[in-house]
């Protein structure tokens, strides 16, 4: 008796400490630190939590969250247990209500689809049996002929009605297979939206006594990031320029974004816990490397296998949406025509590869922070929207640049001392000068020294000319040499109300052959590289001012040998 008295006192204890108190918790995301191609998600929430075991559930989580980097933490004494996450594969109609309307009308539709099938059946069994009993008395009895009448008009009234009525159910149910194509493809459209946002991040915690306590959850998620962009402007020449500095941000994460306290930075989500170590710094020259999206910086990193795996996931999902409304539901008869691209389905088209271009760029060892001033909303749709980080009025100093070689236009430059302190990382530069939209630049902040030097695109108040002296240039043959001699002039004049510095840049040609020679015969005081025959003047020219230079060169070669003096360039044109 003993034994089972104390089996008995036993059993209440082992009940009580198998109890677990559990919240579903659906939260809003009230932060972002959004990284160049990531973001950490904050939420903040106030949590009840009973003495004992308590399992906190917080749904809504994006699919790609990484279950690596998920911190919980509360403001109260608790014992932590665990922090798991797993995906919740009927969460989506619990996410959002439209799934709920869609699946109680394709109901209503199948039953008044079912109603159309119950009637033409019955339509059909009286059309077999009007079609059966057309011989009018049989072979041995003979009709009057008003009974034949009476007869015809009976089988041609009824057949017209059985018939009518026909036509108008078979219109009726084609109608509704489209309704019904329709609403499963919204549903499973819908589907495939929510699962992006099917995770559950499941916290197990005790706590001594019942109390209420506030919450925080951070997580880093992929398929969100922004990149820089900017507005440069100038009035004039002396006058401050203007800097609007931008970001592009996109999320794709699953979860929209709703009045959350943006930041943006610059630092590498994906740091280590250990600590770093150096490795040899090896300087060399600079040779950048171009792609076909332009300027590329290494920040290209391989997917996590957290990514794959959440990929993995919400395709089983997607599967089961398509096999619940689409593989379980009746297929489209023969006499209902719709257009394959109308009701294709994503079904195999799965998610995987990002939407978002990706490339990369070089920026500081330095992190920076950008702390958004309003409240940022953003649907997850992957597409770009702008916020706008700060504005700044920079004092610049001003010169152009031209090689008229080339093209015959003067380029402004604005430069900025000590522009590191305004945190700047690669992107394009929208440029306004005098009010007026020129075109488009880039900052690239790559191997800039102590002065950064922003484009503000072509001036035609500078006008810049180069033109051949023919009566300067001669072709000779002595011999068996071949002599070409060239003499070029450049003139750059300034219509602006305040003088200009100016570089000019042309070249003479530099011989590959012991066979061939060139002689400089003028470069009006310019100053020459030996090792690429570039040649530049440094100019000063007052307001409404001209200069002039000169640059001459002979080529000697032999007679019977083919040199070709002119360069050519490669466009494209009509072909007739």
């Amino acid at each position: 008796m003993k034994k089972h008295y104390l089996l008995f006192l036993l059993l209440p204890f082992f009940g009580q400490s198998q109890e677990i108190n559990y919240q579903d918790l659906k939260t809003n995301i009230d932060k972002v630190k959004l990284y160049l191609t990531a973001g950490q998600m904050t939420h903040e929430q106030d949590v009840k939590l009973t003495k004992g075991r308590n399992k906190l559930i917080f749904s809504g989580i994006s699919a790609y969250a990484d279950p690596q980097s998920i911190q919980f933490k509360g403001e109260n004494d608790y014992k932590l247990v665990s922090v798991s996450t797993e995906m919740d594969f009927l969460a989506a109609e619990e996410f959002n209500p439209r799934i709920s309307v869609f699946k109680d009308s394709l109901e209503s539709l199948n039953d008044e689809q079912q109603s159309v099938s119950d009637n033409l059946d019955a339509y059909f069994a009286e059309q077999a049996v009007l079609n059966t009993n057309r011989d009018l008395g049989g072979k041995s009895e003979s009709l009057t002929v008003a009974q034949i009448r009476e007869a015809a008009d009976f089988y041609r009234e009824r057949t017209l009605k059985v018939n009518q009525a026909i036509t108008k159910l078979k219109k009726r149910r084609r109608k509704l297979k489209v309704q019904i194509e329709d609403t499963r493809f919204q549903l499973v459209e819908l589907n495939y939206n929510e699962n992006q946002r099917s995770n559950q991040v499941i916290v197990l915690l005790d706590c001594e006594t019942n109390m209420t306590m506030g919450s925080t959850l951070k997580y880093l998620v992929s398929d969100c990031g922004w990149a820089a962009t900017y507005d440069l402007s100038a009035l004039d020449l002396n006058q401050q320029i203007n800097l609007k500095y931008k970001a592009q941000v996109y999320n794709n994460t699953g979860n929209a974004w709703k009045d959350v306290v943006l930041t943006l930075s610059t630092a590498d989500p994906n740091l280590s816990a250990s600590h770093p170590e150096l490795s040899p710094w090896y300087l060399s020259h600079y040779a950048p490397q171009l792609t076909t999206n332009g300027l590329v910086f290494s920040a290209n990193r391989e997917k996590k296998d957290f990514r794959q795996e959440a990929v993995q996931n919400i395709n089983k999902a997607n599967e089961r949406a398509y096999d619940n409304y689409y593989i379980g539901g009746e297929e489209l008869e023969s006499e209902i025509q719709i257009e394959d691209n109308v009701y294709k389905l994503r079904l195999g088209q799965n998610v995987g590869n990002q939407n978002v271009q990706m490339k990369n760029i070089e920026i500081s060892e330095l992190t920076t922070e950008f702390e958004i001033k309003n409240r940022f909303s953003c649907p997850s749709d992957a597409k770009p929207y702008m916020v706008d980080v700060k504005d700044m009025n920079l004092d610049a100093t001003f010169s152009y640049i031209t090689v008229p070689k080339l093209d015959r236009a003067a380029f402004l430059l604005a430069h900025i001392a000590d522009w590191q302190d305004l945190d700047l990382i690669p992107g394009p530069t929208h440029v306004y000068f005098g009010g007026q939209y020129v075109g488009m630049s880039r900052i690239d902040t790559r191997n800039v020294s102590d002065t950064l030097s922003l484009s503000f695109g072509r001036d035609d108040k500078v006008t810049v000319m180069r033109k051949l002296k023919k009566e300067m240039s001669t072709k000779r043959v002595m011999g068996n040499t071949k002599k070409e001699a060239y003499l070029y002039e450049i003139a750059v004049r300034n219509n602006r109300s305040v003088p200009i510095k100016i570089e000019v840049y042309d070249q003479v040609p530099i011989s590959q052959s012991n066979d061939i020679s060139v002689f400089v015969d003028e470069i009006s005081e310019g100053t020459k590289d030996e090792l690429t025959g570039e040649v530049v003047w440094n100019l000063t020219i007052s307001s409404g001012g001209v200069q002039s230079k000169e640059i001459g060169y002979t080529v000697k070669y032999p007679k019977n040998a083919n040199v070709t003096m002119k360069r050519f360039r490669t466009i494209s044109a009509p072909s007739f």
